[in-house]
């Protein structure tokens, strides 16, 4: 088996990303990749400064983070799908990652996935999503990951009875600050993908995440099957 298919999964602030990556991620074959895990904790604590750098990461350390991910992945028989959560982020990103896979894997295919919701749902899921600071040991202690809670504890996490916390980048400023800046930087990623020759796949995921989901799978199985 040799990597076959690389999507990168891009929107808005609470569409859905990384619940589609969980769903998708737990087939045979498929990793994920998530930047904020394999950059030096320093450059990740600069992202915590103020809303206007929350989540950003200078462009040198994106690009040597994904070519290492891209050429390690490349070398495990055991993988054939690497998902791409919440990445890339800007069109720097985007014709980084088309020249890191041009040169480390460049039989692999490209399918880049947006996840569009309207602005009400965003803002009722930012207002409800938990995160679990037992489950999740995130260096700069801002965990990312949506936690399940108890069915008899909103508060109590399901798999290790912990107390859940809101999510730090959803208050209203941080979350107000993510979502500019991703319809700042939105059209950038679509444009970087399309004059490549990779047609961006739009997925709504108003109605349901794990529906979403659903539909996604047959789209990569096939893709990752016909290479």
């Amino acid at each position: 088996m040799a990597l076959r298919l690389i999507v990168p999964i891009f929107g808005p602030p609470a569409a859905g990303k990384t619940t589609l990556t969980l769903h998708l991620g737990s087939e045979p074959g498929r990793r994920i990749f998530r930047l904020r895990e394999h950059v030096p904790t320093e450059a990740l604590a600069a992202t915590a400064i103020s809303p206007e750098r929350l989540g950003w990461i200078d462009e040198f350390t994106v690009g040597r983070a994904v070519r290492s991910y891209v050429t390690a992945t490349q070398g495990d028989s055991m993988v054939h799908t690497i998902l791409m959560d919440n990445f890339p982020g800007s069109r720097g990103q985007v014709d980084q990652l088309l020249a890191i896979m041009l040169a480390a894997a460049p039989g692999c295919r490209i399918e880049p996935i947006e996840a569009i919701t309207d602005a009400k749902t965003l803002k009722q899921r930012a207002r409800t999503r938990k995160v679990c600071h037992r489950c999740e040991r995130d260096p700069i202690h801002d965990p990312r990951l949506p936690a399940l809670a108890q069915e008899d504890d909103p508060w109590a996490c399901v798999r290790c009875g912990g107390l859940l916390h809101p999510r730090r980048g959803d208050s209203p400023r941080l979350f107000k600050a993510r979502l500019q800046r991703y319809h700042e930087t939105a059209a950038g990623i679509r444009d970087g993908f399309t004059s490549a020759g990779v047609p961006v796949t739009q997925l709504d995921t108003t109605n349901t995440i794990e529906g979403a989901a659903n539909l996604l799978a047959p789209l990569l199985i096939s893709r990752s099957s016909t290479l």
